[in-house]
């Protein structure tokens, strides 16, 4: 029998594109709470969307709020993950079955994965020394994927 894949899911998004929706996250949570290798769920969102999460709150999900530096955000959103693998998840679509299924499948064989803008896999441990050295070096960044590019000896394979 083949052994899951524990992961958390990092659904982290500036909510500033007009394809950005409540719905969207509210629909990847529940993909990611029906997920039995999914061991948490770290949401960094807007204080508004946060007051709508809270009130409702749901499995294995935690409330991280979104700091208005980009690395302040980065650091805080991966601080609270606490598996090796992390799915970073942003909220212009949503989640698919298929898509996720592939990165998890990639991030058994490699660090770091990028299946499409809203839909990235990393090593955790590899995301915060990426991000330990671009603050150690002022070098300017706003996404996860950007700290790994420009900071990492990992290239990040495309799916």
């Amino acid at each position: 029998m083949e052994e899951l894949l524990h992961y958390s899911a990092l659904i982290f998004d500036f909510c500033q594109e007009e394809t950005d929706s409540f719905e969207t996250l509210c629909h990847d949570i529940d993909v990611f709470a029906g997920d039995p290798a999914c061991a948490q769920i770290v949401v960094s969102c807007l204080r508004d969307w946060q007051l709508r999460l809270s009130l409702d709150p749901k499995p294995k999900t935690m409330l991280v709020r979104m700091a208005d530096h980009p690395y302040a955000a980065l650091i805080n959103g991966l601080k609270a993950v606490s598996e090796e693998n992390v799915l970073v998840v942003g909220l212009a679509e949503p989640i698919r079955l298929e898509s996720k299924d592939a990165v998890l499948d990639a991030l058994t064989r490699y660090p770091a994965i990028h299946a499409h803008a809203g839909l990235q896999g990393f090593d955790t441990r590899l995301l915060m020394f990426c991000l330990q050295h671009a603050v150690e070096q002022n070098i300017l960044i706003d996404s996860y994927s950007q700290a790994v590019s420009a900071c990492g000896d990992t290239p990040i394979l495309t799916l």
